[in-house]
């Protein structure tokens, strides 16, 4: 406490009231709290029974020494996530199969991608050829 000139103490009196700005704090604190909520409530219940999108998409093919390079991306459109992806891309001439390959991708997230290379021996131009997700677990 402050003193005066005379060395007696002056009382002072403080406000108890909130002011203005703690009451804006709170407001905007409590709508924020309630929409983050209302979002992750409704994210909850609408990606229920939902199954993932998987596809597949060649971005690049390259002939590199000793074979041929398939450069790809797996998409999953969908609103769940998918695990242990496989994508096998295989050459065939009629109805033999000439070459398969397969590269498994751990997890493919939901509206998200993911990207990987097959090798191949033989020129996947020159052959019919089949690149695809085969399958998928769920995590």
């Amino acid at each position: 406490m402050a003193e005066d000139k005379q060395g007696r103490r002056k009382k002072r009196t403080l406000s108890r009231e909130a002011h203005w700005a703690e009451w804006t704090t709170g407001v905007l604190c409590t709508l924020l709290v309630l929409a983050m909520t209302g979002w992750i409530g409704y994210e909850a219940m609408s990606s229920t029974g939902d199954t993932p999108a998987l596809t597949v998409r060649i971005i690049r093919q390259q002939t590199t020494a000793g074979g041929h390079q398939v450069s790809f991306v797996v998409e999953n459109s969908g609103k769940r996530t998918a695990a242990a992806v496989p994508v096998t891309g295989t050459l065939s001439d009629g109805d033999r199969i000439i070459e398969t390959r397969e590269v498994i991708f751990d997890y493919v997230p939901e509206q998200s991608s993911a990207s990987g290379t097959l090798l191949f021996k033989d020129d996947p131009a020159a052959h019919r050829f089949d690149l695809r997700a085969s399958g998928y677990t769920d995590p």
